[in-house]
């Protein structure tokens, strides 16, 4: 009897390095390597992606990372098959996704505060009632 988690697929070339071909659906923009840059590389196995810790070169990393990030993952590190990758990297889009709508947020409170006149921004003393 033949283990099928054993079994691997002869037309799965990842994690054979850079001089394999790319099976169909593997390149693409990466949004995980691009929000998280270093945290990516480490999750993909991806050593280059740790430049981004280096001063200087962290937003040069991330746009290297977005464009070719998925094309790296897919040679440095083996994957089960074409859908295991897309399944993962999909779940790295959506974490960027959700930290980029939180980010955004963030920002459009922060402006929104900054533009309020100080009387409003400032809170009420003890004993002050407030004016509606």
């Amino acid at each position: 009897m033949v283990d099928d988690a054993k079994v691997t697929d002869p037309a799965n070339t990842s994690g054979r390095g850079r001089l394999d071909h790319l099976p169909e659906g593997v390149a693409g923009w990466s949004w995980g390597g691009f929000v998280f840059s270093w945290i990516w590389a480490i999750g993909n196995r991806t050593w280059p992606g740790l430049l981004g810790l280096v001063p200087g070169v962290g937003l040069v990393m991330r746009v290297l990372l977005g464009a070719k990030g998925r094309q790296w993952a897919w040679q440095d590190r083996r994957w089960d098959s074409v859908a295991h990758f897309r399944r993962v990297q999909r779940r790295w889009s959506i974490a960027a996704g959700v930290v980029a709508l939180l980010a955004l947020i963030a920002l459009i409170a922060a402006v929104a505060t900054a533009t309020l006149p100080a009387h409003q921004r400032a809170a009420p003393q003890a004993g002050e009632q407030l004016e509606l």
